[in-house]
């Protein structure tokens, strides 16, 4: 039985610790705690807690459960940031002419089955090869076949366009996000089982914080209902978003975005529900007779 001293279960906590954490974990002591150790390691946590500086806090939600105190960060420096510096993230239906989009922002498209939303994020990347580094992280629906024959209808073979890289991702999206200049599509967060929608949002947001600071742009898919503005998750999925998408079959609208154009700053109109209907080819990346679209 290993000697188990606070130096190492604090050293676990600052440099191993990822998020919430039961304390049994600490050290990967779970399998071989004895009743003597447990009430050692217990002790040890309540110490860390209440120490002069804390290492990490008891979340209450439930008994056991802890999480890192996180370090205080430096203060931001703006001196060398160039607000005119122009991101060249491209977007399906020419979005770009109503909404400004800076770099380290969040999109989120949303849209009922069949209604094209894994289009528009392959028409999103085939807009930006050459334009960003592309990673697609995707929990590869319909297999590889299909969504190779998808690219290929865009022009794009994906067994030799080396600028865009495809990863088989499931959960935790926010681990691949690493590197800058990159525009990140995931395809897309399905939906939980049960009734745990309310994670959704959260998965959203690690997404964004994520990509902070890396001159990198996020594009998430996301289901929802028929007829609604929002995923599954409801508003609360918007938080975090630059521009926010809502795609039903034949229709796209603005939901919500945080700055418009300069465009239309100067003719002083407001991007919010402005709608566009059209219609989509047999693989869904090829977007046609898009029109304005005026209505309830």
């Amino acid at each position: 039985m290993p000697n188990i001293t606070k130096y190492d279960a604090e050293q676990w906590v600052k440099y191993v610790a990822t998020g919430e954490f039961h304390y049994k974990d600490v050290l990967g002591l779970r399998k071989i705690l004895t009743v003597e150790t447990d009430n050692k390691l217990r002790k040890i946590m309540h110490d860390l807690c209440h120490s002069k500086e804390p290492t990490c806090e008891s979340v209450g939600r439930k008994d056991g459960i802890y999480r890192p105190i996180q370090e205080l960060v430096k203060p931001l420096d703006f001196s060398g940031v160039n607000t005119n510096n122009r991101c060249p993230v491209k977007l399906p239906f020419d979005l770009t002419k109503y909404v400004r989009i800076d770099y380290d922002n969040t999109i989120v498209f949303t849209g009922a089955k069949d209604s094209g939303k894994s289009g528009i994020l392959y028409r999103t990347a085939k807009l930006n090869i050459g334009i960003m580094n592309i990673i697609i992280l995707s929990n590869m629906e319909g297999g590889k076949s299909r969504i190779k024959r998808r690219f290929e209808a865009m022009g794009v073979d994906l067994a030799t366009e080396k600028r865009i890289q495809i990863f088989p991702v499931y959960e935790n999206y926010h681990d691949y996000i690493r590197e800058g200049n990159t525009l990140y599509i995931v395809d897309y967060i399905d939906v939980p089982e049960g009734d745990e929608f309310f994670r959704i949002a959260g998965l959203v947001k690690k997404i964004d914080q994520k990509i902070q600071g890396r001159n990198s742009v996020a594009v998430v898919g996301l289901q929802k209902p028929v007829g609604s503005d929002f995923a599954y998750g409801g508003q609360q999925t918007q938080k975090v978003t630059s521009l926010y998408v809502a795609v039903d079959i034949s229709k796209l609208k603005i939901v919500s975005y945080k700055e418009p154009s300069d465009e239309m700053k100067e003719k002083n109109v407001n991007p919010r529900n402005m709608q566009w209907t059209f219609q989509y080819d047999e693989e869904g990346t090829q977007f046609l007779n898009i029109l304005p679209w005026m209505g309830e």
